[in-house]
């Protein structure tokens, strides 16, 4: 299968501190790859690098993002691909949605390579119908519509130019259950009709189970285990891909205690030595508070810990 996206050896940050360190992944062309992990971990940065929308006081330190064979890292016009082959949804749409002009406007004004005002109007009715909103959508304004309509605007404006890639940041987080699984099931129907590639941010291990092909888990910058969803889901192998899969509601009877990850992602400004995770886990030795783990294939897996092998990251 056609690769789509390949990032090697990726170093994101400044001269202060590195954000991302040796990301290595690669994205099928009508996969489903799903990033998980805390608040912190570089889930979102991730996305970003990938588009460069990054911080003024950021940049790639190091490393290459081939898109359709295409190193991103050294293109400086990033606008003819921003939008018309990589889409992008992002987690807040009432903040991306501008409240002055109808929803019919924005996406109209997504739409690239086509002058005809007429064949713009007839392009976002049809993809308003594809996501599932009703015609009159098109004259509303973000206001009059709820979330989940507005995130259903959002994903027709990512869309619209039927990308290559579709980048998904966490696109279910302000919604209610009912109405996030109805964009769930969207964007699979949108993967299935278009064989639309994804990356789909997410904190939740087991919505990142049942959308994806692939699950990368991060912590604290890093990728500390990557596998098939059903891998991962089923048969984790680090200790805090372990801990999340434990923190989640459906492994658990009625009244039984739900467990936690105790202590917190540690600031990028401070990270432990050795491994970032050694402060918060159960099987810690002496070497995982030294030095910090390379990356171990392990089952045709990728893992970064010392239960697997004594790899350290150079």
């Amino acid at each position: 299968m056609k690769k789509i996206l390949e990032l090697k050896n990726i170093y994101v940050g400044n001269e202060e501190i590195k954000i991302l360190k040796n990301i290595n992944f690669e994205v099928k062309k009508g996969e489903v790859l799903s990033i998980v992990g805390e608040s912190g971990c570089g889930k979102s940065m991730t996305l970003r690098t990938i588009i460069k929308l990054l911080p003024k006081n950021i940049k790639i330190l190091k490393g290459k993002i081939l898109f359709n064979e295409l190193d991103i890292t050294e293109i400086q016009d990033m606008e003819r691909i921003r939008g018309k082959e990589i889409g992008i949804i992002f987690q807040e749409p009432s903040s991306y949605l501008n409240p002055l002009f109808t929803i019919g406007n924005q996406i109209e004004e997504a739409i690239k390579n086509e002058k005809s005002k007429k064949l713009c109007k007839e392009k976002v009715f049809k993809i308003l119908q594809e996501v599932g909103l009703p015609e009159n959508v098109y004259y509303l304004y973000p206001h009059q519509l709820s979330g989940g309509m507005q995130q259903r605007a959002m994903i027709a404006m990512a869309i619209v130019n039927n990308p290559f890639l579709l980048l998904a940041d966490e696109p279910t987080t302000a919604l209610d259950v009912t109405t996030a699984l109805g964009i769930i099931n969207l964007l699979k129907n949108l993967v299935a009709t278009h064989n639309l590639s994804v990356i789909f941010v997410t904190h939740d291990i087991s919505l990142a189970r049942f959308i994806s092909d692939t699950i990368i888990v991060m912590y604290a910058g890093f990728i500390i285990e990557k596998g098939t969803s059903e891998e991962i889901y089923n048969q984790p192998l680090h200790p805090y891909t372990k801990k999340l899969i434990n923190c989640l509601p459906e492994k658990y009877r009625k009244r039984e205690r739900i467990l936690t990850i105790e202590g917190e992602v540690p600031s990028l400004k401070n990270l432990p030595s050795g491994c970032p995770f050694s402060n918060r886990c159960d099987f810690k030795i002496d070497i995982c508070e030294k030095y910090l783990p390379g990356e171990i294939k392990f089952e045709n897996r990728i893992v970064r810990c010392f239960k697997y092998g004594n790899i350290v990251e150079s």
